[in-house]
C-alpha cells in the first residue's frame, strides 16, 4: 500500500504480471530509483501489468524471464486544477505558442502534424504521442519545462495527440468503521502523533504537551475538513482518505491547521441554488445537481452572495475548473459569505462530493469501493453484496470488459443483490456508466421478425406488458429515442438488456427470449452545453433581451458578454439559459431555409429535436429536416434554418 513517493522500491520482489489498483491521484512508475529511467503512467483505476521494461526488447532475454522490478514510484498528480500544456514552435519556450487543457486525439491541420521544439507543463501529468488517436509509445512528461527535443526524449518534433491524466471526482474509497485522522506534529509523519475520530475544535486545547499545528496527516476513514484557525475558521481544506505528508500537500496557504471538522451529511443526490443577492433576495440564481467547473457556462456570474444546499455535500472554489480557495458546504443555507467562511463574494466553480459506492456486505456493511468511471474490471478480492448508486445511472456486468448479464441501476440505495436485480450467486464484474442522450423515448416492439405483424409503440415505461393489455410476444425491437431497460418478466424483474437508438430484427436471436415482461426509459438530469458548428468555429447564440419579447433571433456568432450560447435539452425541446419558457422552433413555411428562433413553448404542436451521434441535430417534428446555418453574404447569413440533410453542406455539424 503506497501513499506517496517511493524513491527507491528495488527491494520489493515482484513477478513478472502484477495486478495494481489506484485509489487516488495519477502516478508515474520508474524503471530505476530515484525517478529515473523508463516511466509507466498510471490513472485511477485498477489494471494488471506484465512487466512494461521487458516490452523494449533487451536482446538475448526472451519476454517474461526476467522478476519485474520497480525502480520508484511518485504521485504526481494530486489535486483538481485543470491540466495544462503549451507547445512551442521553437527552443526555450520561444516562437508561436500553443496551449491544450483537454485531451486532443488528432492535433493534425490539413494532415501535417503539429512540430513542438519546446514544451512546458503548467499543470498535470501528459501523455504526448507521434501518432494519432494515442498510437504507440507516448512520451510521459511531468509539471515543469523541456527547452529541447532531447529533454523529453525525442528525436522528431512531430506530436499528433495528446492526453492528460485527471484526478477523479470528490469521494471516499474506503470507510472504516470509525472515521478517523492521525495527525503527526512535523512533516513526513514525523514527531508526536495522535488519533481523533471527532471534531477537533482547536489542537491547542487537546489533552497532554500543546500541539501548535499539524506538521502532517493521515486520513484513516471519513471525509474531513481542515480548517487554519481554531473554531473551525480561516482557510478551508478538503481532506479524503490517504496521506498528507506537508502542508502543501492539502493545498495550505500555510502551515497553519488547527481545528478540523467531520463531514457527516448523506451524500445522496446533491443539489444546490446560488444566489446572486444577500439573503435569497430577487436576482440572479442557478440550480445545480452535477459538477460546474464555470459558473458562467451556466449563464450565471461568479458573485455569489447566499447559498442553499439543498441536499448532499458540496466543494465551492474561488476559481474556475476547480482552483484557489475551496468552501465546504454541507445541507443547509448560507445567507452570506461569512457563513461559509469567505473574506469576498467570488465563487467560480462548484462540485459535489460523490458517492458511486459498491459494498462487500449486504445493508452497505463491510468494505465499500467508490468509482466514478467506467470498470473493465473489478478487483477479483471484492464481491459486491449491496449498493448506493449517487449520481446517474449505470450498468453492473456479471462478467469483465462489460459483458455477460446486465443490470441497470438508477440513483437509490440497494442493500441486497436481489434488490439489484441480481440473483444470490452474481458476482458483479465491471460496471459501466449510462450514457448522456439527446432524444425524447421512443421504443416499437413488433410481433414478428424484421419489424412485421402487430406493432406497440411505447413512450413511458410499462410495469407488464400484459397487465396493460398487451400480448408480450415480441420478435424484433426498434428504439427510435432515448436509453430504454427492456426486462424479462413484469415490475421489471428478471434478465435486462439496455439498448440505446438501435434495430434488432430478431430479438429471439438477441436475447434468448420471445417476449418483454417489462420496460423502461432511462431519465436523465438537466446539463447544460454549448452547440458549436464544426465547420465555422462559431457557437449557437441568442443575440438579443428576449425576456419580454415573443420570439427571439438565433444566430452563430463568437463567445461573448452579449449573447447567450448556454443551452439544455429538457423533454424534447432544446431551450436556452436567458429565456426558460422559450425553445428552438421553426417559422413560416418548413421549407428548406425556413428560420429557426426562439418561441413560446406553450405553441402547438410542440416542436422537439433529437441530437445524433454524428453531431446532426434533427427536426422531430419536420421530417428528414435538420439544424443548418444559412451562410452567403446575405444580412442574415448567420442565422439558424433548416435543410434537408446533405453531406455538400459542413454546416449541419454540430459539437
Amino acid at each position: 500500500e503506497i501513499w506517496g513517493d517511493i524513491p527507491d522500491a528495488t527491494s520489493w520482489e515482484l513477478s513478472h504480471t502484477i495486478s495494481i489498483q489506484v485509489i487516488r491521484g495519477g502516478w508515474v512508475m520508474y524503471e530505476k530509483p530515484r525517478f529515473h529511467g523508463r516511466k509507466c503512467v498510471l490513472a485511477e483505476g485498477d489494471v494488471e501489468i506484465n512487466n512494461p521494461w521487458t516490452a523494449y526488447g533487451q536482446s538475448g532475454q526472451p519476454r517474461g524471464s526476467q522478476p519485474f522490478r520497480i525502480g520508484s514510484f511518485k504521485r504526481v498528480v494530486q489535486d483538481y486544477r485543470t491540466p495544462e500544456i503549451s507547445l512551442f514552435a521553437e527552443e526555450n519556450g520561444e516562437g508561436a505558442q500553443l496551449k491544450f487543457t483537454d485531451s486532443a486525439e488528432d492535433t493534425r491541420v490539413q494532415g501535417q502534424p503539429l512540430a513542438a521544439a519546446s514544451i512546458i507543463v503548467h499543470s498535470g501529468l501528459w501523455l504526448v504521442y507521434s501518432k494519432p488517436f494515442f498510437d504507440d509509445d507516448p512520451y510521459v512528461l511531468e509539471p515543469g519545462g523541456y527547452p529541447n527535443l532531447k529533454a523529453w526524449g525525442a528525436k522528431d518534433p512531430s506530436i499528433c495527440s495528446m492526453h492528460p491524466i485527471r484526478l477523479g471526482g470528490c469521494g471516499t474509497t474506503l470507510t472504516l468503521p470509525c472515521p478517523q485522522v492521525l495527525i503527526y506534529e512535523a512533516a513526513d509523519f514525523q514527531g508526536r502523533s495522535f488519533t481523533i475520530s471527532r471534531d477537533i475544535y482547536d489542537l491547542k486545547r487537546l489533552p497532554g504537551p500543546a500541539l501548535p499545528t499539524v506538521g502532517s496527516l493521515h486520513v484513516l476513514g471519513g471525509c474531513w475538513v481542515g480548517y487554519e484557525k481554531e473554531g473551525f475558521r480561516g482557510h478551508q481544506y478538503l481532506l479524503e482518505e490517504g496521506q498528507y505528508q506537508d502542508w502543501r500537500q492539502w493545498g495550505g496557504y500555510s502551515k497553519e491547521l488547527v481545528s478540523l471538522r467531520l463531514i457527516r451529511t448523506d451524500f445522496s443526490s446533491p443539489a444546490l441554488v446560488l444566489f446572486e443577492a444577500m439573503d435569497f433576495e430577487e436576482g440572479s440564481s442557478v440550480e445545480l445537481s452535477e459538477a460546474l467547473p464555470d459558473t458562467q457556462l451556466a449563464g450565471y456570474g461568479t458573485v455569489t452572495q447566499s447559498i442553499h444546499v439543498l441536499s448532499g455535500v458540496w466543494v465551492a472554489y474561488e476559481g474556475t475548473n476547480f482552483s484557489g480557495e475551496q468552501y465546504i458546504l454541507e445541507k443547509g443555507v448560507y445567507r452570506s459569505c461569512e457563513d461559509w467562511g469567505a473574506m469576498d463574494c467570488h465563487i467560480a466553480s462548484v462540485q459535489p462530493i460523490l458517492q458511486i459506492l459498491l459494498f462487500s456486505e449486504p445493508d452497505f456493511l463491510g468494505d465499500h469501493i467508490a468509482f466514478e468511471e467506467d470498470q473493465e474490471v473489478l478487483p477479483t478480492t471484492f464481491v459486491p453484496h449491496s449498493c448506493r448508486v449517487r449520481g446517474g445511472s449505470w450498468i453492473l456486468f456479471d462478467g469483465q470488459a462489460f459483458a455477460g448479464e446486465q443490470h441497470v441501476l438508477s440513483e437509490g440505495e440497494y442493500p441486497t443483490l436481489s434488490a439489484m436485480g441480481c440473483l444470490s450467486s452474481t458476482a458483479i464484474c465491471s460496471l459501466k456508466k449510462v450514457p448522456v442522450f439527446f432524444s425524447e423515448p421512443s421504443i416499437f416492439l413488433h410481433g414478428l421478425e424484421c419489424f412485421e405483424g402487430k406493432e406497440i409503440e411505447l413512450n413511458n415505461e410499462v410495469r407488464s406488458l400484459q397487465a396493460e393489455g398487451f400480448n408480450n410476444h415480441v420478435l424484433s425491437v426498434r428504439v427510435k429515442g432515448g436509453i430504454w431497460v427492456l426486462c424479462e418478466h413484469g415490475d421489471f424483474r428478471g434478465r435486462q438488456w439496455l439498448l440505446e437508438c438501435t434495430e434488432i430484427t430478431n430479438w429471439l436471436t438477441y436475447s434468448g427470449l420471445q417476449h418483454v415482461g417489462s420496460l423502461y426509459p432511462i431519465r436523465q438530469r438537466r446539463i447544460y452545453f454549448r452547440i458549436r458548428s464544426r465547420e465555422l468555429e462559431l457557437y449557437l447564440s441568442v443575440p438579443d433581451d428576449v425576456e419580454d419579447m415573443k420570439a427571439g433571433r438565433v444566430v452563430v456568432s463568437s463567445l461573448s458578454e452579449q449573447s447567450s450560447s448556454i443551452w439544455y435539452y429538457e423533454d424534447g425541446l432544446i431551450k436556452n439559459q436567458v429565456a426558460p419558457n422559450m425553445s428552438l422552433q421553426v417559422i413560416g413555411p418548413a421549407g428548406k431555409g425556413a428560420k429557426a428562433v426562439l418561441w413560446s413553448e406553450t405553441r402547438v404542436p410542440r416542436q422537439t429535436w433529437s441530437i445524433d451521434s454524428q453531431g446532426r441535430i434533427h427536426s422531430q417534428m419536420f421530417e428528414d429536416m435538420i439544424l443548418d446555418i444559412k451562410g452567403g453574404r446575405s444580412y442574415d447569413h448567420d442565422h439558424a434554418i433548416i435543410w434537408d440533410m446533405a453531406e455538400e453542406r459542413p454546416t449541419q455539424i454540430w459539437d
